[in-house]
């Protein structure tokens, strides 16, 4: 038996419940997009990309390591190195969108990128390091981990809200 097992069956109801919603809050997503393709159609790319799209990235990353974490035998290595490839590919993806100078154009308030940008580069970085944690065997490593991907659920649910009010704003043709 791999010893770190253990300490991992502690979190299956924790994992059960966040991967669960997160799936379930992306079908709600694909919903709520198909009702306002109109509105998402005449915006720009760069704005779908830095805005609409991460939120399906963020649900995404959240079931994806969630289904880490309830993969049964998975040596604390292999465990934690996939979740630090995750945790740096979601930094990479971050900068791709250009969020923050798509944020900058728009010259929407602080908050916004704070959401938008901010959280989610350290959500993304704190996912990084739990990994790196986890690979190393670092105690609070599965309490960063927890707290990263209840971040970045709580950041795809407040920014799909935010997109949400924004298209009902916008005119209906």
């Amino acid at each position: 038996m791999i010893e770190h097992l253990p300490k991992l069956e502690g979190w299956h109801d924790f994992y059960v419940v966040v991967g669960s919603g997160a799936a379930a809050l992306t079908g709600l997503l694909f919903v709520i997009v198909s009702l306002g393709p109109k509105v998402i159609a005449s915006g720009t790319r760069t704005g779908v990309r830095a805005f609409i799209s991460p939120i399906a990235v963020h649900f995404t990353s959240v079931l994806v390591g969630s289904a880490l974490m309830l993969a049964p035998d998975i040596p604390p290595a292999v465990l934690g190195s996939l979740l630090a490839i995750g945790g740096l590919g979601g930094v990479v993806y971050m900068a791709w969108t250009r969020g923050h100078a798509q944020w900058r154009r728009s010259k929407l308030p602080m908050l916004d990128w704070i959401w938008f940008v901010g959280l989610p580069f350290l959500a993304f970085f704190l996912i990084a390091s739990s990994g790196t944690g986890i690979a190393m065997n670092v105690p609070l490593s599965l309490h960063v981990l927890a707290v990263a991907i209840v971040l970045l659920i709580v950041i795809a649910i407040r920014n799909a809200w935010d997109i949400v009010v924004w298209m009902t704003t916008q005119p209906r043709d």
